[in-house]
């Protein structure tokens, strides 16, 4: 069922990705959908989970960027599998702690992107410029902490509703 709930937030991810890089170009120099959604998979502390969230969001943005493939499977792989660490064994409570967790992964990123691009001497359209991953960084917190707060008033709603609801149907004598 899990398997199943991240695919199709991949999906959603993927869909929305592609609407926005269709009407704003530098929408992945803002925003990383995948990285959130890796850290958000991650959450729960289950190491397994975030790794392979993590290679799978990771391959399908390479799939989707252009760049060299399987920069992002390594690097999300890694974030994923990261935080799944860092939930077993840190109490991440609020808005604050969430917003905290999402930038400091976001950072990670970044910094084993650039990393790995200065270290494979690959081409500087493989990364964001300088400039802007304090933007991303930022920006992932935000998304984070907004996907977190969305995420738990749907679960209010639903088991709000799974107390007030009432049988259809009834059978009499």
């Amino acid at each position: 069922m899990r398997s199943l709930k991240f695919g199709a937030a991949l999906l959603a991810v993927v869909l929305v990705h592609v609407t926005a890089v269709r009407l704003l170009p530098a929408f992945p120099v803002y925003a990383d959908l995948f990285l959130v959604l890796v850290v958000f998979n991650a959450l729960d502390g289950d190491s397994l989970a975030g790794l392979l969230g993590g290679v799978s969001a990771g391959l399908v943005k390479d799939a989707l960027s252009g760049g060299p493939f399987g920069l992002f499977g390594l690097i999300d792989t890694i974030i994923g599998y990261g935080t799944a660490y860092a939930a077993q064994r840190l109490v991440i409570q609020g808005a604050t702690g969430v917003f905290l967790l999402f930038t400091l992964a976001a950072a990670c990123q970044q910094v084993l992107l650039i990393g790995i691009a200065l270290l494979l001497m690959l081409p500087e359209q493989a990364f964001s410029s300088y400039n802007w991953v304090l933007v991303k960084v930022v920006t992932s917190g935000f998304l984070g902490v907004a996907l977190l707060l969305a995420n738990s008033r749907l679960r209010r709603q639903v088991e709000s509703w799974r107390r007030s609801r009432r049988a259809r149907i009834r059978f009499e004598r």
